[in-house]
């Protein structure tokens, strides 16, 4: 209610910066009207142009930027999100994918950098190259598709199990334990 969000959205975390490719995920939502976006983090230049091309296809009252969102907040926003949209060029590691699956929301995310190491399995990956279309085919795709969908949940949240505090110290130690030998 404090962030008025709207009841179908597309959830994008991060800084919102070109290689984010942020407006992608606009383009893709624009023929889907019952849907928005809801984007988290700091806002750069690269926003204006996400605001110029949202008032140019009216799509202003479907695209809500947040910033200085709590982290108990952020946790929760996560958890309504009909999808988590993450079409990076790259990235060191994707936590904000990793924080998606923790909260069982299906992800939909880029081929290539480290993408795969982080959404496992069972996220959706889309080229780059035709983000937009690709984007809108996976988001309607796992919206309609209930068994999909709780696929992508289950075997998501499964995979982010890899990524506790707990997996990654015994994960750690191994490779130490393996250094002695």
């Amino acid at each position: 209610a404090k962030y008025h969000l709207p009841e179908r959205f597309v959830l994008n975390v991060g800084a919102i910066e070109p290689r984010k490719n942020a407006l992608e995920i606009v383009k893709a939502i624009a023929p889907l009207p019952d849907l928005s976006l809801v984007l988290v983090g700091a806002q750069t230049a690269y926003y204006q142009q996400i605001e110029e091309y949202c008032k140019a296809h009216n799509l202003s009252d479907r695209v809500l930027a947040l910033k200085g969102v709590s982290m108990q907040e952020l946790a929760m926003i996560y958890q309504q999100a009909e999808v988590f949209c993450y079409p990076s060029v790259f990235e060191g590691f994707g936590i904000p994918i990793i924080e998606a699956l923790f909260s069982r929301v299906p992800v939909i995310t880029s081929e290539g950098s480290c993408f795969a190491e982080a959404g496992g399995a069972h996220s959706c990956y889309i080229r780059l190259d035709k983000a937009a279309d690709e984007i809108r085919e996976a988001i309607v795709r796992i919206s309609s598709d209930r068994v999909l969908r709780e696929e992508m949940i289950e075997k998501g949240y499964a995979h982010a199990q890899h990524f506790t505090d707990e997996a990654v110290y015994q994960q750690l130690m191994a490779v130490y334990k393996k250094i002695e030998q």
